[in-house]
C-alpha cells in the first residue's frame, strides 16, 4: 500500500503543477495516467480478473508476473509510444490533422512517457529498495 501512496502523491502533485505550467488539464491528466498505467496493468488485470483488491492476492496470480513483466519494462512503452509517433507523423505529412493537433498530440505522448520514466524509476531505485514495503 505504501507504493500506491508514493505513486499516487506524485500524480497529485506534478499533475497540478503541470495543469499551471500548461493552462490545460489534461497535460496533468495524461501523465498521471503514464505514471500509473504500469501498475493499472499488472495490479488491475490481475485483480478485475480474481476479483480482489488484496495484493497479497493479486501477487500470487500466475497472470501477474508476465503482465509485470510486459508493464514494468521500458523498451516495450518505448516501442509502443514510437508506433504512435509514426501515425502522428504519417497524419500530420498526410494533412489530416494540422501543426497545433500535431504539436498537442506530441506534448501528450511526452508527458505520458515523462509519467511512466518517472514510475519505472521510483520502483527501481525507491520503491522496491525500501525496507517498509
Amino acid at each position: 500500500m505504501a507504493g500506491l501512496t508514493t505513486h499516487l502523491v506524485i500524480v497529485f502533485v506534478f499533475g497540478i503543477a503541470i495543469w499551471i505550467f500548461s493552462k490545460k488539464w489534461y497535460y496533468g491528466a495524461i501523465f498521471g495516467i503514464g505514471h500509473l498505467i504500469p501498475d493499472l496493468i499488472s495490479f488491475g488485470i490481475t485483480g478485475l480478473k480474481q476479483k480482489s483488491l488484496n495484493p497479497g492476492v493479486i501477487m500470487t496470480n500466475p497472470w501477474f508476473s508476465p503482465l509485470a513483466a510486459f508493464s514494468h519494462n521500458a523498451f516495450n512503452w518505448i516501442i509502443i509510444l514510437a508506433v504512435l509517433l509514426l501515425i502522428l507523423v504519417f497524419l500530420y505529412s498526410f494533412k489530416k490533422i494540422d501543426l497545433k493537433k500535431f504539436s498537442s498530440y506530441i506534448l501528450v505522448l511526452v508527458y505520458f512517457i515523462i509519467g511512466l520514466i518517472l514510475h519505472l524509476i521510483i520502483d527501481k531505485f525507491i520503491i522496491e529498495k525500501s525496507y517498509w514495503v
